[in-house]
């Protein structure tokens, strides 16, 4: 070892402390210059990175974008084609749709609620009710999980649950979803500041009990929509009038039932349910009261008259149901003095248009025919045949159907139910310079689907009835 060179264990320790303490000392921001370089540095990677991120989100949004366009304009083409009843090819589209969704944004997101509702529409167009409620029920439970369990936004697809319920027959669980989705709409709109959105609703469920002949509950909505338009819209409006058509209907229904009326078991079972509106809110229900649908339809004459932009055939249509009304209820009379009325507001011009529609020929104001018969055990499934009836008679003037023929009715004794409702048909006459006339030989045509009954030797394909 060199002598002359000092070794390092021979360096006192202290002297090596305070070497480095001197260091330290005069170069005390040392670790900061290094800090900062490295933090530059640091910044700059993740202002780059963040550059990126950013494009690429902003990539993501813009194919978003994109595909949220994309769908819409692909559920449009989808709508179109349940409206023409091209339903397999609408489900397929839903079916894409629906997959694409959820791949992009999860099974729960909101987005996922329009495909759903297609699909089901075009499975219940297609006549697969079942699955069609499968796929309504999820889009039902997708809008609660991201709206909540009242929301408004599910009475669409309540509404859409309802019809496909009352197409498989089931009238007491279609009532049911009907009540729950005005139930929902009462939740909501429940202050008289927003009462006013209750209306549509008001008058679904009003057309609802109408349809399945639950009349005094029908009567006791219209007149409920009554009270809210002429509250927020005024006398005179269009939804005013409506509502008065509508309470003047169930009085009409009263007295000409339909030939459709549902079955009676399943009525009763909607019925015993009751609606889920306060009732004793509502307006007493009145029974076999012709006073008041009298009323509501001169009071609907009255608002049109006084309505200054009403043009004279809104005026005479209106006139026209009232003198329906009392040829109806047999006040002929009455009804002669109006039908004349309208014939002289076109000044006799029995070439106008109106008067040809509405005057020229008879005109049926009241003709229920019957439904299509029922299937039975013993029926044949494996196909379904046309039949036909076709009646000739006479409309007196009094709009009474007389002179009774069967022209032709296939297959065989088909004609009994038909001609029985014909009886019972009342026409509105034809008239020639104000006044009503018979009109022979006017033709009535009822085409209907059969189960022909198992053949037997010899025997002829009879409506299983």
């Amino acid at each position: 070892m060199n002598s002359g060179s000092p070794s390092v264990t021979s360096v006192p320790k202290f002297a090596v402390f305070q070497w480095l303490q001197n260091v330290l000392l005069q170069n005390r921001f040392w670790w900061l210059w290094i800090f900062s370089s490295s933090l530059m540095h640091s910044l700059g990677a993740i202002a780059s990175d963040s550059a990126v991120t950013e494009t690429a989100m902003q990539t993501v949004d813009s194919s978003s974008t994109h595909n949220v366009n994309e769908t819409n304009e692909t559920l449009e083409i989808a709508k179109d084609q349940i409206e023409t009843g091209e339903y397999e090819a609408a489900i397929r589209v839903a079916e894409r749709e629906i997959g694409r969704t959820e791949a992009i944004l999860g099974r729960y997101d909101i987005a996922l609620v329009e495909p759903l509702v297609v699909l089901g529409d075009g499975l219940a167009g297609y006549g697969d009710y079942d699955n069609a409620l499968n796929a309504y029920d999820r889009a039902l439970h997708v809008t609660r999980v991201n709206a909540g369990l009242h929301d408004p936004k599910q009475v669409a697809v309540v509404y859409r649950e309802a019809n496909t319920h009352y197409a498989k027959g089931d009238i007491a669980t279609a009532n049911a979803r009907h009540e729950y989705a005005y139930h929902i709409l009462e939740r909501n709109f429940d202050q008289q500041a927003d009462e006013i959105a209750l209306l549509p609703g008001t008058f679904v469920l009003a057309d609802w009990y109408v349809k399945t002949y639950n009349i005094f509950m029908a009567r006791t909505f219209y007149e409920r929509a009554r009270v809210l338009a002429k509250t927020h819209y005024g006398v005179g409006h269009p939804i005013l009038i409506q509502a008065l058509r509508g309470v003047a209907n169930t009085y009409r229904l009263e007295k000409f039932a339909p030939a459709d009326i549902p079955n009676i078991e399943d009525l009763v079972a909607s019925r015993r349910k009751g609606s889920s509106t306060d009732l004793s809110r509502l307006p007493p229900t009145r029974i076999n009261n012709f006073r008041e649908g009298e009323t509501a339809l001169i009071e609907i004459v009255k608002m049109v008259l006084a309505q200054g932009d009403a043009n004279i055939e809104e005026v005479a249509l209106a006139k026209l149901d009232l003198a329906d009304w009392y040829l109806l209820f047999q006040q002929n009379k009455r009804a002669q003095i109006l039908y004349e009325d309208v014939w002289l507001s076109f000044d006799g011009g029995s070439s106008t248009d109106f008067i040809a529609r509405e005057l020229q020929y008879p005109k049926p104001i009241y003709l229920s025919l019957p439904q299509d018969p029922k299937t039975s055990s013993n029926a044949t499934h494996v196909r379904t045949t046309k039949g036909v009836v076709e009646l000739s008679f006479t409309v007196n003037e009094r709009g009474s159907v007389i002179d009774l023929v069967t022209e032709r009715a296939e297959p065989s004794g088909s004609d009994f139910l038909v001609r029985k409702q014909a009886r019972k048909a009342r026409y509105r006459p034809a008239f020639v310079d104000g006044k009503p006339i018979a009109t022979p030989d006017v033709r009535l045509s009822h085409t209907f689907t059969y189960y022909p009954r198992p053949r037997s030797r010899g025997a002829t394909s009879e409506p299983d009835r």
